[in-house]
């Protein structure tokens, strides 16, 4: 027979869906038994050091350290004193079987000389490890910090797992470390890289790679280095409560090899904390998922999206970074196999330039749903500078927005300027329709910069002005509506405006109607207006008048007799006058007259 080794980490506990959540405390004594309830306890155990004992001691994070079972026992029901037992399972079950084929899929990266000490460089064991996982398997990395001086590279389909990501770092808590920490003398291009089979030389596609639980942080680094690199045809990686912080090149960069990129991503918790670069750099990436992803004081843009056709990302948040909290650009196409984007429920806060930036190309939509931006635009601290809470600057692509707000302010200490300059600023683009919201800024909330195909505002957007202390409503902005309205049944406005031309293009006798008794059509008088009246003397009246035009129809009639009256007719000179005659020069009527135009 043989003894099995256990311990050594969470990962070794296997707790049914029935047992609930289980732990174990610090210094907590476990002892081992062969049922989950009663049962006997095991008491043949060697500890590390090989000394006989019948039970072990948890370390200060509450990890059983590495001990062996009795012989030939592959798991064992551990026993902290607490009201339920989790079934521990031994770690180098299958050893004794790897000449017969067997080979472990779970792989603890101390098993191949990792220390984790904060000190020792563990690169070469890491990698040691991914490279001996088998696909579908684990490399499972204990709490510790693990210094590396060169990329590591993950093959398909294998996960690297931690025991849980530093999302934040937060005043007084001590919580374990738990990520890999690059060296000064780091030499490459990424902490982590993903290649494709072209370049990793693989039997198969790069595909189904997962980082699970752990932290990458890059402020020991010298080089420009980014955190976490794909390039080439890399599919369906999962990424999941992973951190990148203080990498002195972009936290996440996806770019392109031998005309291919990679695709299909999903990314859930993903922190990208004061990376020198952006946050997350996006190029050419079709259906990703960001949920619940973060980008905060990064030096560039927060997530730079150039082209990421048929993705979505869901509740995200871009704030303090040094230029764009979300910058959408890049060529989008105009093919079949080109894609929009949904953002929804995604918010920004106090980001150098803009909360949202749109500037790219292409025929997709791109569409926001339930956006809110806040205190963007602070430009070094001076506000100005034409950015917004939501920009849309010479874009192509249609942007469609449903609910979208704005609200300014300075910073948390109440310094600075009150920002951003815009709520909505819409300069050169194609298409841009927001349909409600509420948008306070510091110089206006709604701007339009011209030079734009079709913008389309809503009727149910509030517009203000100035501090949050202190604002001032714009009220009785305009709903602009490019483009044509049909409404089946009645329409009822209780009053109404035009700045423009109305088309009737019904064919019937009464095409429009005045409904109501009394109703009337009143037409504003003075110089070249299409009605007025005037006295004739000597029999006739000149009327000056730049609004007539050869097809003009002079409809003229007795407003007040006077004199001996005659017969009245009307002659015209296009583009200057007309005039009124009565065929008895004692005529000196008041006349009045309606010009008509043929549609």
């Amino acid at each position: 027979m043989a003894r099995f080794e256990f311990g050594s980490g969470i990962a070794d506990y296997v707790v049914r869906p029935s047992d609930g959540l289980w732990g174990v405390a610090p210094a907590a004594v476990v002892t081992f038994y062969d049922a989950a309830t009663e049962g006997i306890q095991y008491t043949d155990l060697l500890d590390a050091t090989s000394a006989p004992t019948t039970q072990v001691t948890a370390d200060e994070y509450g990890f059983i350290p590495t001990f062996s079972g009795p012989d030939g026992i592959t798991g064992m029901w551990a026993d902290a004193g607490g009201n339920s037992r989790a079934w521990i399972q031994a770690r180098n079950v299958g050893d004794d079987a790897v000449s017969a084929g067997s080979v472990r899929d779970w792989l603890n990266v101390k098993d191949f000389g990792a220390a984790g000490d904060n000190v020792t460089d563990d690169t070469a064991a890491i990698q040691a490890a991914l490279d001996a996982c088998p696909m579908g398997g684990i490399v499972y990395l204990p709490v510790g910090a693990y210094r590396t001086s060169a990329p590591l590279t993950i093959p398909p389909a294998v996960t690297l797992m931690g025991t849980h990501t530093n999302l934040m770092t937060v005043p007084n808590l001590t919580d374990p470390p738990n990520y890999i920490k690059p060296l000064a003398s780091f030499a490459g291009d990424a902490v982590i890289m993903l290649v494709d089979e072209l370049v990793g030389g693989y039997s198969t596609i790069s595909a189904e790679h997962r980082i699970l639980d752990l932290m990458i942080d890059g402020q020991d680094l010298v080089a420009t280095v980014d955190g976490l690199s794909a390039k080439g045809n890399i599919q369906n990686v999962g990424l999941r409560d992973v951190t990148v912080r203080q990498v002195t090149g972009n936290g996440i960069f996806t770019g392109e090899n031998g005309g291919f990129f990679p695709y299909s991503w999903r990314c859930h918790r993903v922190m990208l904390d004061n990376n020198a670069g952006h946050g997350a750099f996006f190029q050419v990436m079709t259906d990703i998922t960001m949920v619940d992803c973060q980008a905060i004081g990064n030096f560039a843009d927060g997530f730079r999206i150039a082209n990421a056709a048929n993705s979505q990302a869901m509740g995200c948040r871009a704030e303090w970074n040094g230029n764009n909290g979300f910058h959408i650009t890049g060529d989008w196409a105009t093919g079949t196999g080109s894609g929009g984007m949904l953002f929804g429920d995604c918010s920004t806060d106090r980001n150098g330039f803009n909360g949202f930036l749109v500037d790219a190309v292409g025929n997709a939509p791109i569409q926001f749903e339930n956006i809110e931006t806040r205190r963007d635009g602070r430009n070094g601290g001076a506000g100005g500078g034409g950015y917004a809470g939501f920009k849309v600057d010479a874009a192509t692509v249609p942007v469609l927005v449903g609910l979208l707000t704005c609200y300014p302010g300075v910073d948390d200490n109440g310094t600075q300027t009150n920002s951003p300059q815009y709520g909505v600023r819409v300069e050169d683009s194609t298409y841009v329709g927001i349909a409600s919201g509420f948008l306070h800024a510091a110089t206006a909330g709604w701007s339009d910069g011209g030079g734009n195909g079709a913008l389309r505002r809503g009727p149910n957007i509030g517009e203000r002005t100035g501090t949050t202390a202190a604002p001032v409503d714009a009220l009785s902005e305009p709903w602009v509506a490019a483009g044509n309205m049909e409404v089946t049944g009645y329409f009822v406005a209780n009053s109404g405006q035009s700045n423009g031309q109305w088309n009737i293009f019904g064919n019937a006798a009464n095409s429009l109607r005045l409904g109501s008794a009394g109703g009337g059509i009143a037409i504003a008088e003075g110089a070249n207006a299409r009605m007025g009246v005037a006295t004739l003397v000597g029999g006739t009246v000149t009327v000056a008048n730049t609004s007539v035009t050869a097809n003009t129809r002079v409809a003229h009639f007795r407003q007040a007799a006077g004199g001996t009256l005659g017969e009245l007719s009307a002659t015209k000179v296009v583009g200057t006058s007309f005039t009124i005659a009565s065929d008895n020069a004692a005529d000196t009527s008041v006349v009045a007259w309606v010009l008509f135009e043929a549609a």
